[in-house]
């Protein structure tokens, strides 16, 4: 196939043989190369609120590895908080992400232990941010 332009693709509808030019036949039950027909068409999805139904469905693995990620997410930034104290800074950036961790809504896990830990964690988060709004008042 030789490429002469970027002009518009134009198909190709030679026939070709059963036999190439390196003597390569393909062999069918009748002896002869059958012809292929135009590719069928895909179904689409019917609409997209399945997708979005489907993508929703969390298992409860799934919420649970949320919920991890997002009491570590807290932790985390608990943790930059203190560090930025401890070093004379106000940690005005760690507060600000601490505040946009735990205004995430919470989603419900069936785990009871994991339900109390994310509490605590986020009854520590709202500490932080009350006493970071005390400072700045005052």
């Amino acid at each position: 196939m030789k490429v002469t332009g970027s002009g518009p693709i134009a198909s190709q509808n030679a026939r070709r043989s059963a036999t190439t030019a390196g003597g390569f036949s393909v062999a069918t039950g009748t002896g002869q190369a059958r012809a292929t027909g135009p590719a069928m068409a895909t179904t689409g999805v019917a609409s997209v609120a399945a997708l979005l139904a489907l993508q929703e469905d969390d298992g409860p693995e799934t919420r649970r590895r949320k919920a991890l990620k997002r009491g570590g997410g807290l932790l985390d930034c608990l943790e930059a908080v203190k560090l930025a104290l401890l070093e004379g800074g106000d940690g005005s950036v760690a507060l600000s992400a601490l505040s946009r961790l735990a205004a995430e809504e919470r989603q419900g896990d069936p785990d009871p232990a994991l339900q109390d830990v994310l509490d605590h964690i986020e009854t520590r988060a709202a500490v932080e941010l009350a006493k970071a709004r005390v400072r700045r008042a005052a």
